[in-house]
């Protein structure tokens, strides 16, 4: 799935040119006139960055970025400010509320492009490291360690990341083929057995600190599943 911008600008020719850039980079881009058209589609669908222009009819750039950092569900999504107003106040002002980068206008495309890349980027790379929970199996990437109820479970690198990717998909069942291309890749030339011996050592480590029954299915012919 390609990386979801929203870009807040009324300069149409602006706008323009940051959509076609940016879909020539392999990314989706929804682009709003103004911030009610923005945050009505917000309510829709959530993007992976922001790039808002501070000098707009009705709610300004930097009212928007007060409104998207004080909620909690907005406030991680990196924001980019794009603005003619490259002035050094404008610049801390928007950076002061929450902004994370700030490109004054006039701009080169191959600039856009390398900061949002870096952009969304940064934020993949907090979000893989980030402590999650998923069903009561507490996920620590850094560590490639799991918790549940209290209790440690150290997995190698492939056991961590078959399992996150199973949890990430309870409930439903993930093929074969899936899993060596998101673990392995494309070019993996081992067996599909390995696998197997991954689920089995994964499966052990999930019952030795409690979780009764085993929460992974065998889909034969097809796959796994788990339920949390």
């Amino acid at each position: 799935m390609r990386p979801l911008i929203y870009s807040i600008e009324d300069e149409t020719n602006i706008q323009n040119v940051i959509k076609i850039a940016l879909e020539n980079a392999n990314y989706d881009v929804g682009c709003f006139l103004e911030a009610a058209e923005m945050f009505k589609q917000l309510k829709k669908q959530v993007p992976d960055l922001f790039l808002v222009d501070i000098m707009l009819p009705g709610i300004n750039g930097l009212e928007i970025i007060k409104h998207l950092k004080n909620n909690t569900q907005y406030k991680e999504i990196p924001i980019m400010v794009i603005s003619a107003k490259g002035s050094e106040i404008d610049k801390v002002i928007g950076l002061d509320l929450g902004a994370d980068d700030y490109l004054a206008k006039p701009f080169g495309i191959l600039e856009l492009i390398s900061r949002v890349k870096a952009l969304l980027r940064r934020r993949g790379n907090e979000q893989a490291s980030a402590v999650k929970s998923i069903g009561e199996i507490e996920f620590r990437p850094k560590e490639r360690q799991i918790v549940l109820k209290g209790q440690k479970a150290l997995l190698t690198e492939k056991e961590y990341l078959i399992l996150e990717l199973l949890a990430s998909n309870q409930g439903k069942t993930v093929s074969r083929e899936e899993i060596i291309e998101s673990i392995w890749g494309y070019d993996f030339i081992g067996e599909s057995r390995t696998i197997d011996v991954h689920i089995k050592k994964i499966r052990e480590k999930l019952t030795q600190i409690g979780q009764y029954p085993d929460p992974i299915q065998t889909i034969r012919g097809i796959g796994y599943k788990i339920n949390l």
